[in-house]
């Protein structure tokens, strides 16, 4: 019996596999069990092999385990590429269709079921899917009738037809397993453990989570164009605006996107965009303007491997110096990056919060990992959910010496009063051009002195709550451990794996990339060593935050640019072959 999984499904795309794992994992939730997941799949719609792969424990779990112990192959590809992940107590689960060649390297057992052969009998070979469940279903000791339940929900609009053909399905791969258990002696190895959930927590993928995030932040327009990966937060708000009297606009492109969004928010409307890489490319003249104008707008940009179209399925973090840089002039902004998907729901209140608070565009950083894969979340927190406006005046706030020409962008403080269209008393200018206190052009030299320190100094001292988590694991103040989005939980164990070798490490996770938070500095103060590790080549956190530390020569780097995830054995190798 066990209470901790590492179950994987491998095959050419198009084949159904990511619905066989969405309905594996959504019944492995209703068990009260924790799960992590990631997936890799080609740059199309059908064709090459892709993979899903869920952790499983019984307790939290934010990191994807190397082994596999349960490995579902329906293309050789999946039987030639994982065996380093699995052991002599791995079972691999392979259609015969495929006639797979089993490698000596192969450790565990293996079975091969006509998993095709059987679903054509039934049906069709689609249905190789339910019957796979089924097997999974056998091998784990999991209640059939929770899967019978599941299948009920999602095929009961086709008919009743539809439903007992897929129930058939379930039953002949349950059939199979139990049938190659018995004459193999598997026993209970592989049952999974009862659990006594007390309450149920949620399946999300970060996308979603920012997208519940948004509309909880009081967004309530959304301006967009699909892109991988971030599309699924378009869609998610496509579907829930409405529910809440909001707007979606889907527009011609990213440089539309925004511009609509910056125009709701200079209406009044808190507004955003969702995109990636080329997508925030397109953007960079308008982020200079909202700068220049001081309109707070929210902009996601969900990273992937790039340069240009990159590898846009495929992990990286590679936009931090676009995020943090990208534009002409003087134009800083705040980039803050979530830590997990749970995080992605309240860095969005964050987000919208400092955007209005500091007038500014406020660009949220996620990895394609955080971004479409899932987590177990717990229920969110709405009572920690709180709007600030910042500067935003009501129309009795407005003062009759205002009432001709409105002083917008007054220099006398770091962030001034703001109004919307049609507050009597509160007209002014707002464009891209360098402007006066009231917003007309000017080419002034102390007045363009003034303004330009005012936008720089307010980005300056912009801080949200918590601009980084430390998990500090030890006494002495040895290594610390640096990274951003998707990597904490691979952080965490390797630091854990590695105290155990008689290191000295703690792990920060930021949460705020820019402006660099005067509290990272002071934790970084503390230690002989930080590594930084990310996701790219150029090394781009580490660059930013160098930038702003006095002693930039105790920070190194510890890099994986290939567009996959970091696996905590990668990591500890990494840090052992620096420390020598």
């Amino acid at each position: 019996m066990i209470n901790k999984l590492g179950w994987k499904i491998g095959g050419e795309q198009g084949e159904g596999l990511e619905s066989t794992a969405e309905i594996f994992s959504t019944v492995i939730n209703t068990l009260g069990y924790h799960m992590y997941s990631t997936r890799d799949f080609a740059s199309r719609i059908k064709g090459g092999h892709s993979n899903s792969k869920i952790c499983i424990s019984e307790e939290k779990i934010n990191v994807i385990d190397y082994k596999t112990d349960i490995l579902i192959a329906f293309d050789q590809a999946t039987l030639d590429s994982y065996i380093p992940e699995l052991d002599e107590n791995s079972i691999i689960i392979a259609d015969a269709k495929i006639k797979p060649e089993i490698s000596e390297e192969i450790k565990g057992l293996v079975a091969v079921f006509p998993i095709t052969d059987l679903a054509k009998e039934i049906a069709n070979p689609i249905i190789k899917n339910i019957i796979t469940l089924g097997i999974c279903s056998a091998l784990l000791d999991i209640d059939s009738k929770i899967f019978y339940d599941m299948i009920e929900v999602k095929f009961s609009s086709k008919g009743e037809e539809i439903v007992n053909t897929n129930i058939q399905a379930f039953d002949k791969g349950r059939e199979i397993m139990n049938e190659f258990m018995a004459e193999n002696n598997i026993n209970d190895k592989y049952y999974l453990k009862k659990l006594n959930p007390t309450h149920k927590n949620m399946w999300l993928v970060g996308n979603h989570a920012a997208g519940l995030g948004a509309l909880a932040a009081g967004c309530r327009m959304y301006a967009g164009y699909p892109i991988t990966p971030a599309t699924e937060i378009m869609e998610y708000l496509f579907d829930k605006l409405p529910l809440v009297n909001g707007a979606y606009i889907q527009t011609e492109d990213e440089i539309a996107a925004l511009g609509v969004a910056i125009g709701a928010n200079f209406a009044g409307v808190r507004a955003m965009t969702a995109t990636s890489g080329p997508g925030i490319s397109l953007m960079t003249e308008f982020l200079g303007m909202a700068a220049m104008a001081e309109q707070p707008v929210v902009i996601v940009d969900v990273q992937r491997g790039g340069p240009s179209s990159g590898l846009p399925t495929k992990t990286e973090q590679s936009d931090i110096f676009h995020a943090v840089y990208g534009g002409t002039g003087d134009a800083s902004r705040i980039v803050l990056a979530p830590t997990s998907v749970e995080d992605c729901f309240y860095t969005m209140i964050d987000a919208f919060n400092m955007a209005e608070k500091y007038q500014t565009p406020v660009i949220v950083l996620m990895d394609l990992q955080l971004g479409m894969n899932k987590a177990t979340v717990p229920n969110f927190d709405f009572s920690k959910v709180q709007i600030d406006r910042g500067n935003l005046l009501k129309q009795e706030e407005i003062t009759e010496e205002d009432i001709i020409y409105f002083k917008r962008y007054a220099t006398d403080v770091l962030v001034s009063n703001r109004t919307i269209p049609g507050q009597k008393g509160g007209i002014h200018n707002a464009n891209s051009y360098e402007h006066s206190v009231v917003g007309l052009p000017s080419e002034v030299k102390r007045n363009t002195v003034r303004q330009k320190e005012k936008r720089s100094n307010k980005i300056e001292s912009a801080l949200v709550e918590k601009p980084f988590i430390l998990n500090e694991y030890n006494d002495e103040k040895d290594i610390l451990l640096v990274g951003v989005n998707s990597t904490y939980g691979v952080l965490n164990k390797a630091a854990k794996q590695l105290q155990e070798q008689g290191m000295k490490i703690d792990t920060m996770h930021i949460r705020q990339i820019y402006p660099v938070a005067q509290p990272i500095r002071d934790a970084f103060d503390k230690y002989r060593k930080i590594y930084i590790v990310e996701h790219n080549h150029n090394k781009q956190l580490r660059t930013v935050i160098a930038s702003k530390y006095h002693n930039s020569e105790k920070i190194g780097s510890l890099l994986k640019y290939n567009g996959d995830i970091y696996y905590t054995h990668e990591l500890v190798e990494q840090l052992l072959e620096e420390e020598k």
